[in-house]
């Protein structure tokens, strides 16, 4: 590393927002790269800092001196950013590289400011953000993740407070009832309940009504339950687990039950009950029951008993791999303090909806913040956090023996996280009356004092290390770690309940994963920060095929309820569902790094009250209004005339090739909606290029508006009767338009089409010669980027075009002038989108978009919108996005992109397709 000090922050002008960092003189450590002072570029302060490749590393990275923040409190990083022949590449499939950029030491890798690349002038790039720690620092990157040539000049950087008056999330996007709420946040969906155990289930069951019946399917089909099985786990949670939980669990999940059926909830064609919720909190446990039983004692294990020659015996324990986690404190930390992180490794079909951020504020106990499941009374994958400042969270480990009077862990975890308040505490609500299924090892951490723990939980055996004793498992003093690798040696023991068994090697032995977590330790004792675990968690071995998330929480935001948590694999790769076995899966695509709060800014606050004040509001009564007869599609089939003609010459072919065209139209499902699509048509084709067949198409497209408008002058009886009859007496013939228009007693009085949409979604497949991709990398990048290699590989299977894909900040307004553009992921996604956005018609804001007036505020709401290119209108614009990651992967890969509409919006809160009267 090299530090040195120079004028790299330009003193700030006056403006309403204070800064809090604008030092004249500031401290920098080059980590990766070559930055030099440069006093011949620069914008306003005598020098800029240039940076450059180095010779050890592919990347370069610029930390600043320690700036003071206050955590929760919101900011804007921002500084002034130049580029010369600045090339990015990546290196791997994981992580995706950014170009020249601004961030913050505390946060995840994606999440960063608008990056530069190529030939940039001076740029002004920002982000907002909220504070995870008391004391910060700015990184400047380029090419993070990856590689780069090239050259990128900063300056003029500088933090200011920020007003919360634009965070996430937005009004339209909460839902209330009560006190309670919903809103979708990065693929999650943050639910807010509080209140006594009914009033509280009550809560979570009407905001996830939608949700909990599809969790219901999910639990069925990952038991291998048939249409016909539920009714089987229904006994057994009822025989086995419900009597283990106490009376508030138990009234919460009575309540969940009832407020769902209220909001209209059905499963199986019935009222949800209480057995229904207890089975989804304990379908974990239920799939452990059978290789808990294999090694459970039944009194015979001391007995000898000699097989049958014939008799081949198979054990059936399998070993679990689920998860992989650690946390570190002390010694090994960079500021010691605690830190702590987990990732799960969960099946496809449960781990789609365990995307829930439970805030649960109950009115006995600790406030609560949990990763959950619609339905859910506890974690299921074990993220916990409290308002004491623990954090709990578990590796499984191989199953020990069942104890049928013990309690199920789902009541055991949600009672050590509401009612702790110290790791002692914690421990001890775990341990009590184990009913021994789904055996963990647990991670423990508390952010008031920075302690520790690892706490191994066996049916007969526990095994408990703590930092405040200083007990390290394998020397690794202040890091504790786990991945579904059973320590203890006692507890190894209770895999093998019969001393006569078949032999097996019970000692601890490393596995590829501890391997690889002792290597980490070991490059980073003493640095262990958030940095840490987002390189772990994007890094395999600690991260597989099943990752289905990532979760990261320091000891300053564990006393805070805060959490860097990312739904989708953390190393930005997608998790196809080919063959997953149920057939409603959707598959997992990366929505990178979100904080989660719970602790609501006062924007939020206002919405809610104001929201519900709406909700409940009496409403003023009306008028009933006249039922309105639904008009019935007119049906022409039996109507239309027959027969063919040719046209005299050049000036005739609006009726020939127009009739025909009109025709066909006619037999549409939806007239009205093809016209719109002929419009748009007719528009796009007298921006298009002068050819042959551009010149038939338009004058087949004129054809076919002035017919349709002489059909609504004439009538329907007067204007089939006059075609009928002209086709009648020219069929095979060559006629003139001028004989149709005598015959009509009409002249050809064309209008052209009001201003409106040019293009149609489906018009791309006409462009692609002159086409490009562009997926965001703002957010969601992973998603985003296998959207576009779909697209890419779409337009090749089907017109053999491979059209190249950019990433947004590789492209500028000059290089997509006079290009056909698709772009992947909404404005906040896309940096090259954004700035187009008002000037194509797009009124799209954070995640949520308006169209034709209507809001579209959901998580599964998206757009495909086609519009002119606002630098050359003779090329178009598409946009494919969606309000989350998955989203815009479904509008990349359905039906919607072959549409003759303006655009289509998919989702819960509209109709697939709008032929998009829209005006621009």
């Amino acid at each position: 590393m090299r530090t040195f000090f120079f004028s790299l922050v330009s003193v700030a002008a006056a403006t309403a927002a204070t800064t809090v960092y604008q030092a004249s003189v500031d401290q920098l450590t080059v980590v990766h790269g070559v930055a030099t002072p440069d006093s011949s570029v620069h914008r306003n302060a005598p020098k800029s800092l240039r940076v450059e490749p180095g010779k050890s590393f592919s990347d370069a990275i610029v930390r600043s001196a320690p700036v003071n923040l206050t955590i929760g409190k919101r900011y804007e990083l921002s500084g002034w950013l130049r580029t010369e022949n600045l090339s990015v590449r990546d290196t791997d499939r994981s992580p995706i590289a950014t170009g020249a950029t601004l961030a913050m030491a505390s946060m995840p890798f994606d999440v960063h400011s608008e990056s530069l690349a190529g030939t940039r002038p001076w740029t002004r790039v920002s982000m907002k953000f909220t504070a995870t720690r008391a004391q910060d620092q700015i990184l400047l990157t380029v090419g993070n993740g990856g590689a780069f040539d090239g050259k990128a000049w900063f300056e003029g950087v500088s933090i200011d407070e920020a007003s919360t008056t634009d965070e996430w999330p937005a009004r339209e996007a909460v839902k209330t009832f009560g006190p309670a709420y919903r809103y979708p946040s990065a693929g999650w969906i943050y639910l807010h309940i509080e209140g006594e155990p009914y009033e509280r289930g009550y809560q979570h069951g009407y905001l996830m009504a939608r949700e909990i019946p599809e969790y219901l399917a999910r639990c069925a089909a990952d038991l291998g339950a048939g249409p016909d099985g539920w009714g089987s786990l229904r006994t057994q949670a009822d025989a086995l687990f419900l009597r283990g939980f106490d009376r508030e669990i138990l009234e919460e999940m009575r309540g969940i039950a009832d407020g769902a059926g209220d909001a209209g909830a059905r499963w199986q064609g019935r009222r949800l009950d209480l057995i229904d919720i207890v089975v989804a909190n304990v379908s974990v446990e239920l799939s452990e029951l059978r290789s808990a039983m294999t090694v459970t004692p039944t009194g015979l294990e001391n007995l000898n008993f000699n097989p049958p020659s014939y008799f081949d015996k198979k054990r059936d324990v399998p070993v679990t791999d689920r998860c992989s986690a650690f946390a570190a404190t002390g010694p090994a930390t960079r500021d010691g303090k605690m830190v702590i992180g987990h990732v799960t490794w969960w099946p496809l079909t449960l781990a789609e909806q365990t995307n829930v951020m439970l805030d649960i504020k109950p009115a006995n106990g600790r406030r609560v913040l949990m990763q959950s499941y619609p339905g859910g009374i506890e974690s299921g994958t074990d993220w916990y956090q409290n308002d004491a400042g623990l954090v709990l969270t578990e590796t499984t480990i191989r199953q020990t023996p069942f104890n049928s009077q013990g309690t199920p862990v789902a009541y055991r975890a949600r009672l050590a996280i509401q009612y702790a308040g110290n790791i002692d505490e914690m421990v001890k609500l775990l341990g009590t009356r184990n009913n021994g299924l789904y055996t963990n090892e647990w991670l423990m951490g508390d952010g008031k004092n920075n302690e520790i723990a690892m706490y191994e939980l066996g049916t007969l055996h526990t095994k408990l290390w703590r930092s405040s004793r200083n007990e390290w498992f394998g020397n690794t003093p202040g890091f504790y770690w786990g991945n579904n690798n059973a320590k203890d040696l006692t507890i190894r023991t209770e895999y093998l309940p019969d001393p006569k068994g078949a032999p097996e090697y019970v000692p601890y032995v490393p596995a590829p994963r501890d391997l690889a977590w002792l290597d980490m330790y070991r490059a980073h004792k003493g640095q262990i920060d958030e940095q840490f675990a987002y390189t772990a968690f994007r890094t395999a071995p600690l991260v597989s095929g099943s990752t289905m998330d990532a979760k990261v929480a320091t000891a300053g935001m564990a006393t805070r309820l805060m959490v860097w948590a990312a739904i989708g694999k953390p190393n930005q790769r997608e998790w196809v569902a080919r063959g997953s076995g149920y057939d409603k899966n959707d598959g997992l695509f990366p929505s990178g790094y979100a904080l989660i709060n719970a602790n609501p800014a006062d924007t939020l606050s206002a919405n809610i009250r104001e929201i519900e004040q709406a909700r409940t509001a009496p409403k003023t009564a009306e008028a009933p209004r006249p039922a309105r007869a639904a008009t019935p599609r007119a049906d022409y089939t039996d109507r239309l005339w027959k027969g063919w003609i040719l046209p005299a010459g050049d000036e005739d072919t609006w009726f020939a090739a127009g009739s025909a065209a009109y025709y066909r139209l006619l037999q549409s499902d939806d007239p009205d909606k093809a016209i719109d699509a002929r419009r748009i048509q007719y528009r796009g084709l007298k921006l298009a290029p002068d050819s042959p067949l551009n010149r038939v198409r338009l004058e087949t497209t004129k054809g076919v508006l002035f017919l349709d408008g002489l059909r609504r002058k004439l009538g329907d009886d007067k204007f089939f009767d006059l075609m009928s009859a002209f086709f009648r007496e020219n069929t095979t013939k060559t006629v003139t338009a001028a004989s149709f228009l005598s015959k009509a007693g009409v002249s050809f009085d064309f209008t052209e089409p009001a201003d409106g949409p040019a293009y149609s979604v489906g018009d791309i497949g006409q462009h692609l010669a002159s086409a490009v991709i562009v997926y965001g990398t703002m957010k969601e990048a992973g998603a985003n980027r296998y959207a576009a290699e779909q697209l890419q590989d779409q337009y090749l299977g089907q017109f053999e075009s491979r059209v190249p894909i950019y990433k947004d900040f590789e492209v500028t307004a000059e290089q997509l002038a006079h290009k056909d553009i698709v772009f992947v992921g909404r404005p906040e996604a896309n940096q090259a989108l954004a700035p187009w956005a008002r000037q194509i018609g797009l009124d799209w804001d954070a995640a949520v978009f308006k169209i034709e007036g209507k809001t579209h505020a959901g998580e599964r709401d998206a757009l495909t919108f086609a519009a002119r290119n606002p630098l050359d209108a003779g090329h178009m614009v598409l946009v494919v996005a969606g309000n989350d990651a998955l989203r815009t992967v479904k509008a990349a890969t359905g039906n919607s992109r072959f549409e003759e509409t303006a655009y289509v919006v998919a989702g819960e809160t509209a109709p697939a397709a709008r032929p998009g009267r829209r005006q621009r």
